[in-house]
């Protein structure tokens, strides 16, 4: 996680009862449908993502797919990202792989900085 998030998340008052973050109101996981329903719907569209029919336009999901887009512009490995989203790195390079049409370029630069770390130390040698 994020610096910031982790500093917020030290300032939220923590339940004795349960381990989770944020629970349900008797401590227990919070029930999707409900959550859905009562407070992601209402916040979207509060915040005005709503499709023609004044429906909300966003996914809980979407969140997922906003952490990959910022996680890879960020400069994050696939490979790293497929570890922390729990899926595969060709899942992640079909879906996202548009995103970073640098990564050879990075890989190559990569790769010249270990040279240059590696002969930097046999000179020494």
């Amino acid at each position: 996680m994020r610096q910031r998030v982790l500093e917020v998340l030290d300032d939220v008052a923590r339940r004795l009862d349960t381990r989770l973050v944020f629970p349900a109101l008797r401590g227990g996981f919070l029930d999707l449908h409900n959550f859905r329903a009562r407070e992601w719907i209402p916040a979207v569209q509060a915040a005005g993502f709503v499709t023609a029919e004044g429906k909300a336009s966003k996914r809980i999901y979407d969140l997922r797919h906003t952490y990959a887009t910022m996680s890879l512009s960020a400069g994050v490995s696939l490979y790293s990202l497929a570890r922390r989203m729990g899926t595969s790195v060709a899942m992640i390079d079909a879906t996202y792989g548009h995103l970073a049409p640098d990564a050879e370029e990075y890989e190559r630069e990569l790769l010249d900085a270990f040279d240059a770390r590696c002969l930097t130390s046999e000179g020494r040698g």
